[in-house]
This record gives C-alpha cells, structure tokens and sequence, in this order.
C-alpha cells in the first residue's frame, strides 16, 4: 500500500492553493459543514485531501467533525477517499480517531456502508493481524466489533480472523481483540471462537500473555466453554506444572462446576504428591481441596496419606501447605486420620521448619476433637 506523507502531499503548505479561497485563510473556517451545504458547496475545499487531513492532528478533528454532522453526501466523500488507506490510517495516531468515529457515527451512514468498510479491512489477513498487533489498531477493531449488526458481516470477521486466533492470543493488543469477539458476538459463533482456543489450548495458556486473556475468554462464556474446558483438563498435569498455565488450571477449578472437578481430579489422580511439590501445581491441589465436593477431596487426601511421600509433602516448601489445606478441608473419620498420621511423625517435623508448623496444625485439629467431644457428652 502507497505510504501517504501529510508533508509532501502539498496539503500543509503554506503556500498551496488549497488555503487561498472564498472563505477564509482555511478552508472550512467559520463554516459548519451544514451552513457549506446551505451555501451549495457541493464540492468542499478538503476534498482529494482526506487523508491527509487524517493523519493531522487538528484536521482529523475536523474530518471527524463533519462525520459527526452527518451529512451523507460529505461522509460518503470521506469514505470514498480512505477506503484504500484504511489499514494505514487504523495504525496511524491520529487518523485512527477517524475511523473510530465512522463506525460509532449515528447518522450519515448506512449499515451497507459499514459493512463495505469491514470487509475491506479484514479482506487480507495479514493486514489485518497487523492492525489487531497495533497500539491505536486494537482499539479500532474493538469499536468496529461492537457496530457490526449484520449477522453475515460478523461471521465474515469471524471466518478471517481464525487462522490467526492463536497468535493474537499471545498478543496484549490482539488479545483485547479476540475477548471483544468473544463478548459481543452471539452464541453460535462465540463457541466456535472458544472451539479454536480449545485446538492451541496449552501454547496459548502456558503463554504470560495468552493465559490471562483465556481466562477472561472462559469467564465471558462458562456453559458454552465446555469444549475448551475439556481441552484444559486434558492437559491439566502439564499446565498445573507451568507459570503460567496453573493459573487457567486455578480459573476452571474457580468456575465450581462439580462435574469438572470431579474430571479434573480424575484426571491428576496418582499423582497428587508430586503436584504438592510443585511451586505451581501445589496451588492447584489446594484450589481442588477448597472447591470440589467433600468426596472428591477425600479422594486427594486418600491419596496423600497412603503415599510413601507423605512426609515429604509435609516437610516440602510447597507442600506443608497443601498438607495444611487437607487438615482444614477434611472432616470426620479422616479429618483423625490424617491428623493421626501427621502426628505420627513427630519427630522428623517437630524441628523442622516446614513440618513443624503442620504439626502444630495437626495437634490443634486433635485438640478441637477433643473438646467438641467433651462438649457433646456434656
């Protein structure tokens, strides 16, 4: 695309013919573009220069002045002048103000208008990635989503923008693009955003980037999510492990869908000591005890107390505190259980500074049995 220079067009120029007419040192000054339109200027003193102007920052006022107005005959000249320059100006930090107000204009511009214009947008998918990449480009394309009526023009977007989900995903700017798909498209297409998510699923969620705009994708759809949840718990042992991707593991578990917990710990089974010695994963384990039903935290600490390695979780950096979480999630028969077997290894954790403050924990649990014992003979 022909990069316009504002500078060498001549429009800026003090000594151009553009500023020597009827009205005034300036073309438009003094003029509302109603009164130009009284007079019968059908032909304004701006036009061939529109994209100039755009990319000025008191002209691009102006420009949106006039769109504001809405006066079709005007507008439609604008749009036929930046039609070729849409992408540049969407990126540019000043023309992209003008095609913001396009889309939120609320008259002088018809809906097949609208639609011609994203379609040109989004016609080149690698035009537009960039422009979803860009500072001033995402903020476009979020107006732009939300001013879509058109059900076809919405599945078009949708239909570009596929191949490149995954990488905007991963991107600060292309992010906010993809949760606004997500928050203002209609169910029906919404479940084939998150069917995509579901395919790049642990790229995009052990991403820094890509993890937090998965969660607000999961938190704008819940019910509908249910393919991408799938595809989370699948992986949910390496993403539990990671960074990053724990922190989706940690959101789905959140989400307190019983059927999901009971998956995901189905899922982990077998392997809930290594996880409690994990700097991430231990959080995962402690976020399943806090929000899972009394049955299937039983299972986790079922698995705990039977393992060889229980003394290590309890002795871990990590993992005394997945052991504390048990003590306090647990109820009952194993809720003595375990404090039973806590104390039982007494002697490696009473000096020991992790260990020690689980058995502390563990001596209280006891103490609190006691007493409600007592309390209910008496």
């Amino acid at each position: 695309m022909e990069e316009i220079n504002p500078i060498s067009t001549g429009f800026f120029t003090s000594g151009s013919n553009i500023w020597n007419n009827d009205y005034g040192s300036l073309p438009y000054e003094g003029y509302s573009v109603m009164e130009m339109a009284s007079m019968r200027v059908l032909t304004p003193p701006w036009r061939g220069c529109v994209v100039s102007m755009a990319m000025d920052y008191l002209d691009c006022q102006y420009l949106q002045a006039v769109i504001e107005e809405g006066d079709p005959t005007y507008v439609a000249m604008i749009l036929s002048e930046i039609k070729d320059y849409l992408h540049q100006l969407m990126k540019h930090q000043f023309g992209n103000y003008l095609i913001q107000k396009i889309f939120e204009a609320k008259k002088g511009i018809t809906n097949i208008q609208i639609d011609s214009i994203v379609y040109l947008i989004i016609y080149d998918t690698h035009k537009l990635r960039d422009v979803c990449k860009n500072n001033h480009g995402t903020r476009v394309m979020q107006i732009m989503l939300e001013n879509i009526k058109c059900p076809v023009t919405k599945y078009a977007v949708l239909y570009m923008m596929k191949p490149i989900i995954d990488e905007l995903m991963k991107n600060v700017n292309g992010g906010y693009v993809i949760m606004q798909c997500v928050k203002v498209f209609p169910p029906t297409l919404k479940k084939v955003i998150l069917d995509e998510l579901a395919k790049y699923c642990v790229e995009i969620a052990t991403h820094k980037i890509g993890c937090s705009v998965l969660q607000t994708c999961l938190k704008d759809s819940e019910i509908l999510a249910m393919g991408l949840i799938t595809s989370i718990i699948s992986n949910a042992m390496l993403l539990a492990e990671d960074c990053y991707g724990n922190y989706v593991v940690q959101f789905v578990i959140k989400m307190k869908f019983p059927l999901v917990n009971k998956r995901m710990i189905a899922e982990l089974c077998g392997k809930f000591v290594r996880l409690s010695m994990n700097k991430h994963a231990s959080n995962v384990v402690e976020d399943l005890m806090k929000c899972s039903n009394q049955d299937d935290v039983n299972a986790i600490v079922e698995e705990l107390i039977k393992s060889t390695g229980f003394l290590n979780v309890i002795q871990d950096p990590y993992g005394n505190y997945v052991a504390q979480r048990a003590l306090k999630c647990t109820k009952g028969y194993l809720r003595r259980k375990l404090s039973f077997t806590i104390r039982s290894y007494r002697i490696e954790l009473q000096n020991h500074p992790h260990g020690k403050i689980v058995l502390d924990n563990a001596k209280s649990s006891k103490r609190r049995f006691l007493y409600l014992k007592d309390h209910n003979n008496f």
